[in-house]
This record gives C-alpha cells, sequence and structure tokens, in this order.
C-alpha cells in the first residue's frame, strides 16, 4: 500500500514538472514569434519613413515632458508584472500606465533642443519612422490578453532600441530620471549583437588604437569647448560598452611610444583579452583617466598593434573560443587628428605602404580579415592621410568636426559587424539575455531580434526589438527553482537554435562588393568618405551631360585642388 501512494505521488509530480514545461515552452515560444513579428512591424515602418515623417510633429510622448492621454491607468504589480518601489507595494496601484501609446526615451546628450527634442536628423527620422509600429503594439496587448492570462503572467513589454540611441516602449510610462537610458548599453541590447547570439557565431575581436600626442589636447573645432582627447574618450568608451563577454578586446595608447592602456609595463607577446565585465570597466577607467604628452609616431603604433594581433592570432589561449569556424573578423577602430611628426622622413605614401603591407601579412596567416576605422578629430580634408590608408586597404574613415555625438561616432563599425545578421540565413534569429536587473529593479529575461533596413544591400543594421518576462514569472510558470527554470529555459532556446540554425563560416563572412564597401563609407562618413578610383583611359559612351536625376544614391567628394586622391 505503500508503495502504491509512493508511486501515485510520484506520478503526480511528474506530471506537474512536465505540464510546468510545457507551459514554460508555450511562452518561449509565443515571445520568440511575437519578436519576430515586432522585428517585422518596424522594419516595415523602415522601409515607408518617408510617408511616417509626414505625421509625425508632436506625435510621440517623452518619458518626462509630455502629458499622456486620459486613458492612463494606475495597474497592480499582477496586471503589469513589476513594481515600481517609489509608488510603494504595488498591490493595488503601481503607477500610472497608459496602454494607448507608446513612450519614447532619448538619452540626455541626443536631447539637445528645446523641450528636451532632439536636433541629429538621424534621431529624429528613428523616432518618427518607428511610430506606426505604435498601433501594432497596441492592438497585439489587447489580442494575446486571454494567453497570458491562462499561464498567469502579465503581458510582456514591447521595445525597440535604436543604433543611434533611441528607444521607444510599450505600454507608456514616464520615467524616474529624465534621459538616463541608452538601449545601446542595456544588456538585452548587446545580447543581441552579432557576437553574442550563438558559440556558433565568431566573437569580434576589436582592437582601439588612440592618439594621445600633444596635438590631441586642442578644441575639436573652433566653437567648441571640448578637446580632441577628451571627444575620443566618449567616442571610445560607448564602443567598450557595447561589447560582450565573449569579445576580445586590445586598447593600445600611442605618442612616441605605443602601449597597452591596461598593461603598460607588459613585455610581448602582446595579446588581445576576453571583454569580461572587470576588463572592460577597469580599461574605461583608464581611458577616462589618459592625459596628452609627446609626439605621435604612427608607423610604431600600427606596427605594434599588428604584432599583438598577429600572436594573438597564433595564441590558442587569446583565441579562446571552441568554434569549428577558422574566420577571424578583426576590428582596428583608429582615432587621431590626422598629424603625425615620426618617424622622421616618413611621409603619407610611406605610412600608407607601411600599413597595406601590415594587412596584407595578416590576412595571409588564414582566414583573417582586418576591417579598419579611421576617425579624423578636428580635421575634414579628404586627401589627408587617414582617408588615404582607408583607400589602400578598404577600410572606413570619418572626419569628425562637430554635430554627431561621440556615442554615434563610430556607426559604420557596427553596422559593418552586423551585416552577417541580415542575410536571410539569420533571417528569423532571436536571442534570449541571461537574467539581468530591469530598470525596475526586477529581475527577468529579455527575448531579442536585430531589426535591418532591409531595401539596401548588404542590409543595413538599425537596432533591436525585445520583449520581457520576469525571473519571478518564469519561475512560476515552470513550477521550479530559480536554477532549474534557468537550465529549462537554456535547455528550450538551445533546442530552437539548434533546430533552426546551422551557422556556417561562410554566413558568418563579412565580404562585401566595391560597391557595398562604399555604400557603408558613405553611410557613416558622407560624402568625402567616399574612395574615388584613379582615373584611367576610357572611352565615354554617355552624353557630355546627364538629367538631374539620373544620379546613384551615392555621392564622390568633390575634387581637392583640380585632383582627386
Amino acid at each position: 500500500m505503500k508503495y502504491a501512494k509512493l508511486i501515485l505521488i510520484l506520478s503526480a509530480v511528474l506530471h506537474i514538472a512536465r505540464a510546468g514545461e510545457e507551459e514554460l515552452e508555450a511562452l518561449i515560444f509565443r515571445l520568440n514569434s511575437d519578436v519576430i513579428e515586432l522585428r517585422n512591424e518596424v522594419e516595415s515602418s523602415i522601409a515607408t519613413r518617408c510617408d511616417s515623417i509626414r505625421g509625425c510633429l508632436k506625435s510621440s510622448y517623452d518619458e518626462c515632458q509630455s502629458a499622456y492621454t486620459e486613458l492612463q491607468s494606475c495597474p497592480s504589480e499582477s496586471e503589469l508584472g513589476i513594481v515600481f518601489t517609489v509608488c510603494g507595494a504595488g498591490s493595488r496601484c503601481n503607477g500610472l500606465i497608459d496602454y494607448s501609446v507608446s513612450t519614447v526615451r532619448i538619452p540626455e546628450n541626443l536631447a539637445q533642443g528645446p523641450d528636451r527634442n532632439p536636433t541629429n536628423p538621424a534621431v529624429i527620422e528613428d523616432v518618427c519612422m518607428t511610430l506606426p509600429t505604435q498601433r501594432w503594439m497596441v492592438k497585439k496587448y489587447w489580442e494575446e490578453k486571454t494567453f497570458w492570462s491562462s499561464l498567469g503572467v502579465a503581458r510582456p513589454q514591447m521595445y525597440f532600441g535604436s543604433d543611434t540611441g533611441v528607444f521607444r516602449i510599450y505600454p507608456a510610462r514616464q520615467s524616474e530620471e529624465c534621459g538616463k537610458y541608452d538601449p545601446r548599453t542595456r544588456p538585452w541590447y548587446q545580447a543581441a549583437l552579432p557576437s553574442t547570439i550563438s558559440n556558433a557565431v565568431k566573437p569580434r575581436r576589436v582592437i582601439i588604437m588612440l592618439d594621445t600626442s600633444r596635438s590631441m589636447g586642442e578644441k575639436l573645432n573652433a566653437r567648441s569647448e571640448q578637446t580632441k582627447l577628451s571627444y575620443m574618450k566618449q567616442s571610445v568608451i560607448a564602443v567598450l560598452n557595447t561589447l560582450s563577454p565573449n569579445d576580445s578586446i586590445a586598447v593600445i595608447r600611442f605618442a612616441e611610444i605605443p602601449r597597452l592602456v591596461n598593461r603598460p609595463s607588459q613585455v610581448p607577446p602582446y595579446l588581445w583579452e576576453k571583454a569580461s565585465k572587470a576588463t572592460v570597466a577597469n580599461i574605461i577607467d583608464i581611458v577616462n583617466a589618459l592625459e596628452v604628452n609627446g609626439r605621435s609616431n604612427w608607423n610604431d603604433a600600427f606596427g605594434f598593434a599588428f604584432n599583438l594581433i598577429n600572436d594573438s592570432l597564433e595564441s590558442n589561449a587569446a583565441i579562446g573560443d571552441e568554434s569549428y569556424c577558422d574566420l577571424e573578423n578583426i576590428a582596428v577602430l583608429f582615432f587621431s587628428d590626422g598629424e603625425y611628426n615620426l618617424p622622421a622622413g616618413a611621409t603619407d605614401e610611406s605610412v600608407v605602404s607601411f600599413v597595406s603591407a601590415k594587412v596584407t601579412e595578416t590576412e595571409n596567416m588564414g582566414d583573417n580579415h582586418v576591417h579598419m576605422f579611421l576617425y579624423t578629430l578636428g580635421h575634414n580634408d579628404p586627401s589627408g592621410v587617414e582617408k588615404k590608408i582607408s583607400c589602400a586597404v578598404d577600410g572606413y574613415w570619418k572626419p569628425v568636426l562637430q554635430g554627431t555625438s561621440p556615442v554615434n561616432v563610430t556607426n559604420g563599425y557596427q553596422t559593418l559587424f552586423s551585416t552577417p545578421l541580415g542575410t536571410d540565413a539569420f533571417y528569423n534569429y532571436t536571442t534570449w539575455s541571461n537574467p539581468y536587473n530591469f530598470t525596475s529593479g526586477r529581475l527577468g529575461y529579455t527575448v531579442s531580434s536585430l531589426v535591418y533596413d532591409r531595401n539596401v544591400e548588404p542590409p543595413r543594421f538599425e537596432g533591436a526589438v525585445g520583449m520581457d518576462v520576469s525571473v519571478d514569472a518564469a519561475i512560476r510558470v515552470f513550477n521550479g527553482t530559480l536554477l532549474e527554470t534557468e537550465d529549462a529555459i537554456k535547455r528550450i532556446t538551445r533546442d530552437i537554435t539548434v533546430q533552426n540554425y546551422n551557422t556556417t563560416c561562410d554566413q558568418q563572412r563579412i565580404n562585401l562588393t566595391k560597391c557595398e564597401i562604399q555604400s557603408i563609407r558613405h553611410y557613416a562618413g558622407g560624402n568625402a568618405a567616399v574612395c574615388i578610383p584613379e582615373k584611367t583611359q576610357t572611352v565615354s559612351t554617355t552624353p557630355a551631360t546627364l538629367p538631374v536625376n539620373a544620379t546613384t544614391n551615392i555621392t564622390v567628394a568633390p575634387e581637392v585642388d583640380g585632383e582627386t586622391d
């Protein structure tokens, strides 16, 4: 009799466990499909953004400046799924929420106009082009009320974070702090980036080179109080904050002598290291404390950087991943003001030749691809040496004078390294973050998907969408402990990935045509960043003049002193 009771108890426990996993699986599959629908809506808005801008004036609600509609309500924790502690326990009223509209949050450094309005055209466009998705968000929220109620889970928040820093979230609510939220630095956004979506995807190898010679202490431009050095620091910290722990990082400061910023006394071989939270935080502290000194020796700096890259590629400890893929995509981000003093007798041509030879040497070592991004602070001369280097190595140059937020300076780098995920092979790829603290303080998960402008080639990265569920809700659905629930989520999401995707090296290859490279140059750096091919003797078969509208979407840079570079 005792054994019969024990069998009944065990069978009941097993039944509950199976039911819990089935419900958790239903939750995960629903969030996966819903976030893909949200991605599709945002991409549809991107495709028709010219139409959306017409009705954009005063149509979006700011996190702090706006008065919301009369439809605001005060839901309980069970209805909203989160608690705002400043409003109390949340058992009855948990803060004012507007289910009829969405909220836009813009980082304070991008909201410099009257009433916290943005002035940057790209930021304004991102606010306007995502407004039509609000209708879908509202509709979806109410359509799925029955499903989420059946699981005893509050309906998930829905949001989009753009690569410019714009964040649109539904349902709408005001923020406790204004201008402090930047989606690009949040765990859910970083988890969606290419190097973090799967162990099968190769991590980024990022080398950042910082000119700290005396001239970098000068003003960025005549009307700016900011120095080139301070601007560079902000730009670099923005890049560091987007790295995932899977990525590798090395930051080199140089003037007359190059050194790793966080290991100045290290002896060769120099190696990159994993971008752990502790490593990135330490590097940021050191970058913030950098000062200018001495003259600038570019050849020694580039020599040091490529020796580090080559030594790291030959070191199992530095490679440190178990991927079957030998492909390496390496980003070199070079910040300077276009001025070098050393070595004696150096010319633009000798510097370009030196860097080109180093790139070729590294790429000939294996399936290695070096992608160079050069930023000239305080100058926009398209005949400068940094522009010449970019043209010689299929790289990307951006002049930086004013009007560009330091956070957005490296948008070309982010766009290029996100191109593989814009292909058909990854069209329905989603990723689940590890548990992290929401801004409300509640621990939770976000499922996200990358968003692209698919009207251009290659598809251009625009940001990421996300939907979330709290850890407490997932535990209740699964009916297990925190560790058991985490294991179940990892198992279910891993099965989805294995079932739907079989990532190959070729699908991760950044292998653009010359025209596609020019397109990203123009997108990131404007007309001046486009490289003009050397003149060749050809017989023209076109009329001497063309109609005004018969132009491509890329305008070449004007000639300088009668000669193209």
